[in-house]
């Protein structure tokens, strides 16, 4: 958000009577989204489409050819030149001009605006003035920021499980990134909340597939009181402000509440989203499996382990503290490198090594059983060994044009194995489905022989 955007929702407050605060009333709230409602309508018809697809999880990437990538660099620098003032960026940029210059720090924010010349410049020095106000000018300025960067209460807070990213993406690829009010364990500072977000966005976008594809924001009211959710004004206009120095395209935010008492707190939050955060955010009401049901109509996974799901009133923390616990290991090892922790996240179409039942059952696991299954009667008629590879070989293919990949974990979390990997991992699931079904054909032709067994003892009797 710009100073700009701000003024304009500071102005459109005014205009619903709320003068430095956030709405408080159902009339307050219901004069706000009138007005965000005329706002959508004011949209072209093919705008409107876009939004609605993008929502919903079909989202149109851009084509990332060479030349739209030349080009577009040279138009951004043309861009930044035209910025008078850019104190932060300049430090920057004498501190560490490889790290600033560099082709995929820069593609970052071209990605986040669709490749907005213009935009994606402002981005980026908005990113170095955010950046500084909230870390200092150090050597955290030209690098990205590490657990070791954050302070006791910054940990402490973050350990707590406030800001969560599913361990899955969405239907469409897109990392999830989850706020359960909840887990606030007490009102945080500005800064806290501040450096807890952008650490927790930095780390899904660190991620080119995400970049590509967006992220998808859920703000999690449910199982709170209404002073747990008046996080006051100041705080709310920060952590929006946190959200757009980093580079993200926001596809779509879902505010969810189980008590009215929120509906003012929820409305007002969207003036201090962008235009795009304001258009593309949609608010549920209803009990919590109301809520979880309405998610997963816009193709967010809700697993039984999901941390959107109270088990006794409580919110799970334990898979985001392994995942801080990952993060600190692939920190470690990259330390003193230009190289960044990449955390991958599980695609619906990627198959997974392992055992558990939660793997088993995963969507691109299910889908490579499937594809063996229309493959088997070729694969155990084939001549020899070299033809059962190429088949293996065929659906590991289909499995990548699918944008699928084999991951395995590892105490660094999801890795992706090479294709002769793969092709041994389908090719297990070939035999192994072979046993099965003989198993099942040898037990099956043994029922049927006690049956008629039965049957002829009873006539003779």
């Amino acid at each position: 958000m710009t100073e700009e955007t701000a003024e304009v929702s500071m102005r459109r407050l005014e205009q619903v009577g709320c003068q430095q605060r956030l709405p408080e009333t159902d009339e307050e709230a219901a004069k706000v989204e009138e007005l965000l409602a005329e706002e959508l309508s004011n949209l072209s018809m093919s705008e409107q489409d876009v939004v609605s697809f993008e929502v919903h999880g079909i989202v149109a990437e851009v084509e990332e050819t060479p030349e739209l990538i030349a080009q577009s660099l040279i138009e951004m620098e043309a861009e930044l030149q035209k910025i008078k003032k850019k104190p932060a960026y300049e430090k920057a940029l004498k501190m560490n001009p490889t790290y600033v210059t560099g082709q995929s720090f820069r593609l970052q924010f071209l990605r986040c605006v669709a490749f907005n010349c213009k935009n994606a410049a402002r981005r980026l020095v908005l990113h170095f003035r955010q950046k500084e106000e909230m870390f200092g000018c150090g050597d955290v300025l030209v690098r990205d920021v590490r657990l070791s960067d954050m302070d006791v209460s910054d940990i402490e807070a973050m350990e707590a499980g406030p800001i969560q990213l599913l361990p899955t993406c969405d239907v469409s690829g897109r990392a999830v990134l989850c706020f359960l009010l909840k887990k606030w364990s007490d009102k945080p500072k500005a800064k806290t909340a501040q450096r807890v977000l952008y650490y927790m966005m930095q780390a899904a976008m660190q991620d080119e597939n995400m970049q590509r594809k967006g992220i998808v924001a859920i703000l999690y009211y449910v199982g709170s009181n209404y002073e747990e959710g008046t996080f006051g004004f100041n705080i709310t206009k920060s952590v929006f402000q946190t959200r757009l120095c980093v580079p993200h395209r926001l596809e779509a935010m879902h505010l969810c509440y189980s008590s009215k008492a929120f509906r003012p707190i929820l409305s007002g939050l969207r003036f201090f989203m962008d235009r795009r955060g304001r258009t593309r955010s949609r608010i549920h009401f209803g009990n919590e499996k109301h809520l979880l049901f309405q998610l997963q109509t816009y193709g967010i996974p809700i697993p039984d382990d999901s941390p959107l799901r109270q088990v006794n009133g409580a919110f799970s923390s334990a898979s985001h503290r392994e995942w801080l616990q990952i993060r600190e290991a692939l920190e470690m090892k990259v330390a003193g490198t230009d190289e960044m922790p990449k955390t991958l996240f599980p695609h619906r179409f990627d198959v997974l090594f392992g055992r558990s039942t939660k793997v088993r059952s995963h969507t691109g696991n299910l889908r490579a059983m499937h594809l063996v299954n229309l493959w088997q009667v070729r694969y155990d008629g084939a001549p020899n060994r070299a033809r059962k590879a190429e088949i293996s070989e065929r659906i590991v293919g289909i499995i990548h044009e699918s944008q699928g990949r084999f991951l395995k974990w590892e105490e660094t979390g999801w890795v992706e194995v090479d294709d002769d990997t793969a092709r041994d991992k389908i090719a297990h699931y070939f035999r192994n489905q072979r046993r099965t079904k003989t198993g099942y054909d040898t037990n099956k032709q043994q029922s049927l022989a006690l049956k008629r067994n039965r049957s002829l003892t009873e006539i003779a009797v």
